[in-house]
């Protein structure tokens, strides 16, 4: 490991909080590469993420409202009816991916995932505030103007199930540009 690697491996452990579960209750994941390296980029591990995602939603039976699958992170809105099951749920996704990302780079073993973040989502506006962010997200990062033209998010589905005229309104509804930080309103006034 270089030493920036032991440097970030260090910086991110002061900044990774235990994961606590509660059953049927939304969440926000956030998962990074290791060091931030972009062992997505190619659109091939892109499609493995994203298939792997389906299979899993299914084995586990995750609820997965909004998903965004980025060159060096991904951001989930999942509910699970255990939610001691989202652990394992990342675990296997996290597993799953590295071996074929792996197995393609002839790399056996090379960590992928660096680990994941959760917030739990305490409002209706947090879901949908949330919602927005991921489809919003590849827009953020710089990879597209627009987010219909990211494919690899939910985006589509609900431009297709719902129209984009729905997801123009749950955007002006649910405003992100103030919570960029990921932030519910409340915890804003509380800190201040």
């Amino acid at each position: 490991m270089s030493r920036a690697e032991h440097n970030f491996e260090q910086h991110m452990q002061r900044h990774t909080p235990p994961h606590l579960y509660i059953d049927n209750t939304w969440y926000m994941l956030t998962a990074t590469t290791l060091a931030h390296a972009p062992f997505l980029a190619n659109p091939e591990f892109k499609v493995i993420m994203r298939e792997t995602l389906q299979r899993l939603v299914l084995r586990f039976g995750i609820r997965l409202k909004a998903w965004v699958i980025l060159d060096d992170h991904y951001h989930l809105l999942l509910k699970s009816h255990l939610g001691r099951d989202v652990g394992r749920f990342v675990g296997q996704l996290h597993a799953n991916t590295s071996r074929h990302i792996n197995q393609h780079d002839a790399l056996p073993g090379r960590q992928i995932w660096h680990n994941y973040w959760d917030t739990c989502v305490r409002t209706e506006a947090g879901l949908w505030t949330r919602f927005n962010y991921i489809h919003l997200n590849p827009v953020k990062h710089g990879y597209v103007q627009r987010p219909e033209d990211w494919k690899f998010s939910s985006y589509h589905y609900y431009a297709q199930k719902e129209g984009t005229s729905w997801l123009s309104d749950c955007l002006v509804r649910y405003p992100i540009a103030e919570y960029l930080s990921g932030d519910e309103p409340e915890d804003q006034v509380r800190r201040g």
